[in-house]
């Protein structure tokens, strides 16, 4: 499962406040949050001193879904809102909440619901702050990143082994062996060679992925070890899970890809 830009663009506008939002960059911002919410977009983030962005969002044009105001701030710079029309309405309903329901719980989309509609209100410097806190992004925040990989690396080394003694008669079984397997060579790619030496500065050429990817292996860290542990298997929450990681990134976007035709060359490594 995964969300065109357009579904996820409709997503975020249904989910916003008054179903509009106000500027090209809280709209990079609000959709960059979809995968803090484990919901693959195709949308390729890159990394700059603010935070996430994709350079397409700033030429988007008005079409059936969504129309586009300019306007004119308080300091007299120009912007443009974005204001979500019926057929983005009838798309959400029709497509959009079916596919998600695939992968979210009810308590999942209200939590996704609320986050977006709070963030919505903000201006997007606050977003953006909100952000690299949470990813630490920031340089002041490289120590910590390097401390949560390694760490992150540790409890994948010890899930992977225990995973390897799950049956294999059930689908849930296998599927959650397939998370902790992706997972854990995930993180090894992250941590050997994507970030083996984390720059002192901002890398302007940084790739988002590397930092949701390390946020979002951390934060199911104590799922998959409950999973792992005890009997019965949440199989809804371990395919979003699953569905996230495997389907956010393409070969061509990043090395680390199911699409990959190398892939088994960064596992071996």
């Amino acid at each position: 499962m995964k969300l065109s830009k357009e579904e996820a663009i409709c997503l975020v506008l249904e989910l916003s406040d008054r179903n509009i939002v106000t500027s090209p960059t809280k709209l990079n911002k609000l959709l960059a949050r979809l995968n803090l919410n484990f919901i693959p977009v195709d949308v390729d983030f890159k990394l700059n001193k603010f935070g996430s962005y994709n350079v397409e969002l700033s030429s988007l044009e008005e079409n059936k879904y969504f129309s586009i105001e300019r306007y004119t701030l308080s300091n007299g710079i120009q912007s443009r809102k974005f204001i979500l029309k019926e057929d983005g309405k009838k798309l959400f309903f029709s497509d959009i909440k079916p596919k998600l329901d695939k992968i979210l719980k009810k308590e999942d989309f209200d939590k996704l619901y609320e986050e977006i509609n709070s963030l919505s209100k903000l201006k997007a410097e606050e977003i953006s702050d909100n952000e690299h806190k949470k990813l630490l992004v920031d340089v002041e925040d490289r120590f910590r990143l390097e401390q949560k990989i390694n760490a992150i690396y540790c409890d994948l080394i010890d899930l992977f082994q225990e995973a390897k003694s799950l049956s294999e008669e059930t689908l849930a079984n296998v599927d959650l062996k397939a998370l902790v397997e992706y997972c854990f060579y995930l993180i090894k790619f992250i941590k050997e060679i994507r970030l083996k030496h984390i720059p002192e500065s901002y890398d302007f050429e940084g790739y988002m992925f590397d930092y949701y990817f390390i946020s979002n292996i951390g934060e199911i860290i104590p799922f998959l070890k409950s999973q792992i542990n005890f009997g019965a298997k949440d199989r809804v929450t371990i395919n979003k899970y699953y569905q996230y990681f495997v389907n956010s990134v393409s070969e061509h976007q990043y090395p680390f890809s199911l699409d990959n035709p190398n892939l088994h060359k960064l596992v071996a490594s």
